[in-house]
C-alpha cells in the first residue's frame, strides 16, 4: 500500500502543497514577536530545516549509490549539486572572495575591483555547473516529456521540484523588480515579509522533494 502511494504521480505535488500550506499557516499563527521575517534569518527554523534536508539528501545519495550505473556522470552530478546546495545554504558564497560577497552573480564579474584570478575561478565553477545541467537536459529531456504524459511518478515529482524552484526564484526577484519598475518605490513591509516567507519556505522543501524522487526511483528499479 505504501509503495503504491509513493509511486503515485500525485504524491509529490499533493504532499508539497499540504506541508507547505501547513507550514505557512504555522509561520503566521505562531511567528515570534519580531515578526515572520525573523524565521528566514540564518540559524532560524527555515534555515535549519533546509540544511538538514540537504544533509539527508547527500546521505540518501550515498545509500542509494548502487541505483545508478553511471556513477561518474549522473550520480556524481547529483552528489555535486547536493553538496553545492548545502554549502550555498550554509552561506559559503559569502566567504569565498576577498572583495565581494556575491561571487556567483553577474555584478561580481562586472566589478573592476574584484580580482581577475577570482573571476576565473568562479567563472570556471559556473561553467562546470552549466555543463552538468546541459548534460542532464540533453540526456533526459525527451524521456521526461514522454513519461510526464504517461503519468510517471518520478517525472511528476521532478516537475514539482522544478516548478517550486522556479516559482521561488520569481518570488525572490519580485521585490527588486517592482522597485526598479516603480521609480525605486519599495513594496509595503507586510507584503515584502509575506513574499520572503513564501520564497524561503518553498525553497526549504526542495531537498525533501529530491529525497522523495530518489526513493521513488529506487522503488521503481526494484520492481
Amino acid at each position: 500500500m505504501l509503495k503504491k502511494i509513493f509511486l503515485s504521480p500525485f504524491v509529490a505535488p499533493v504532499a508539497f502543497l499540504v506541508l507547505w500550506i501547513g507550514f505557512m499557516k504555522g509561520c503566521f499563527l505562531y511567528a515570534p514577536k519580531e515578526g515572520v521575517l525573523s524565521l528566514t534569518e540564518d540559524g532560524a527554523v527555515i534555515d535549519a530545516v533546509a540544511k538538514m534536508g540537504y544533509i539527508l539528501l547527500v546521505a540518501m545519495l550515498l545509500v542509494l549509490a548502487d541505483d545508478f550505473k553511471d556513477k561518474l556522470k549522473v550520480w556524481g552530478i547529483y552528489l555535486f549539486f547536493a553538496i553545492g546546495c548545502f554549502l550555498r545554504e550554509s552561506g559559503i558564497q559569502h566567504h569565498l572572495s576577498q572583495t565581494d560577497t556575491t561571487p556567483f552573480k553577474s555584478r561580481f564579474f562586472l566589478n573592476p575591483n574584484n580580482l581577475m584570478s577570482e573571476k576565473i575561478i568562479f567563472g570556471t565553477v559556473l561553467f562546470l555547473i552549466l555543463v552538468a545541467v546541459l548534460y542532464l537536459a540533453i540526456k533526459y529531456t525527451k524521456h521526461l516529456v514522454v513519461s510526464f504524459f504517461k503519468m510517471d511518478a518520478v517525472t511528476w515529482s521532478i516537475a514539482t521540484l522544478c516548478t517550486v524552484g522556479v516559482a521561488a526564484k520569481i518570488v525572490d526577484r519580485y521585490p527588486s523588480n517592482y522597485r526598479k519598475a516603480h521609480g525605486n518605490v519599495a513594496l509595503s513591509d507586510n507584503l515584502y515579509a509575506f513574499l520572503q516567507i513564501v520564497e524561503e519556505s518553498a525553497e526549504m522543501f526542495l531537498p525533501y522533494l529530491a529525497i522523495l524522487i530518489l526513493w521513488q526511483h529506487h522503488l521503481k528499479i526494484k520492481e
